[in-house]
């Protein structure tokens, strides 16, 4: 499992790594392989673009601190033994880091399937489905997870968040949570339909699916025909479908009672 955090110029899709962090560690199941110790790479990197003070302010890296460092495609020679060591890839919000770094330098982290993807944040979202944060940080503090960190470090750098995306996946897998036996099934589930219960875009934005399915149902008609709310929203797309299933046969049920009755 190559357990993995950077930090950025931003929070934008078009935003550069201006560090990262890799965690390299081998299971036997869900536990760690007896013998064989975890690897760590860390680096600072120049990003093409300056690093905006609203990003420092969040990680606290500087563009002084990275002046003289490489570029992301300089250091791929470094990265490419420990990347090509996993089979299996890990990160809290995956996706963000993966989609940068698949635009970056593309040749190291494609080869990791959509299979081989595991998103603590989904998993957190599954295990615990009522918490008020599953930010990294205040899973931190509400597991303390930092007992299980073989390190010290800071909030919002690199190797210091892998460590503790490895530590919110160990904390997971050594507990009855969940039935999964291997990182992989914690993976399929992390990677499963997640029940939405508010809106998170457009002109309902934080209003709950459940009102807007009755005040609004042409809305949630149109919505469901348009190829790209799977796409990009397919959380939303699988509770809203899987309700209005719901409701539809209730409304048939309802029907076929009706047409009984006038018999």
């Amino acid at each position: 499992m190559l357990y993995l955090d950077t930090e950025t110029t931003g929070i934008e899709s078009f935003s550069e790594v201006c560090e990262i962090g890799l965690i390299l560690a081998t299971y036997e199941g869900t536990d760690l392989a007896s013998g064989v110790h975890p690897r760590s790479f860390s680096a600072l990197l120049r990003p093409a673009e300056p690093i905006p003070p609203e990003a420092s302010a969040v990680h606290h890296i500087t563009n002084e601190m990275v002046a003289s460092s490489p570029a992301l495609a300089e250091i791929v020679p470094e990265l490419e033994p420990i990347v090509a060591g996993a089979d299996m890839i890990a990160g809290h919000n995956l996706r963000f880091d993966l989609d940068i770094l698949l635009r970056q330098v593309p040749e190291l982290f494609g080869r990791f399937g959509e299979d081989a993807m595991l998103d603590t944040l989904r998993l957190a979202r599954h295990v615990w489905p009522d918490l008020p944060s599953y930010a990294l940080q205040a899973l931190r503090y509400r597991f303390a997870l930092d007992a299980l960190l073989q390190m010290d470090g800071s909030a919002h750098r690199a190797l210091f968040d892998a460590a503790l995306v490895r530590a919110l996946l160990e904390q997971i897998a050594g507990t009855d949570l969940t039935d999964c036996k291997t990182l992989r099934e914690l993976g399929e589930l992390a990677r499963s339909p997640i029940e939405i219960l508010t809106f998170e875009f457009g002109k309902y934005k934080g209003q709950l699916l459940e009102d807007i399915m009755v005040s609004d149902p042409d809305y949630v008609r149109w919505l469901l025909d348009q190829s790209w709310a799977k796409k990009e929203h397919p959380d939303l797309y699988h509770t809203l479908t899987r309700k209005s299933g719901r409701r539809d046969s209730a409304r048939a049920r309802k029907q076929g009672r009706d047409r009984k009755g006038d018999r």
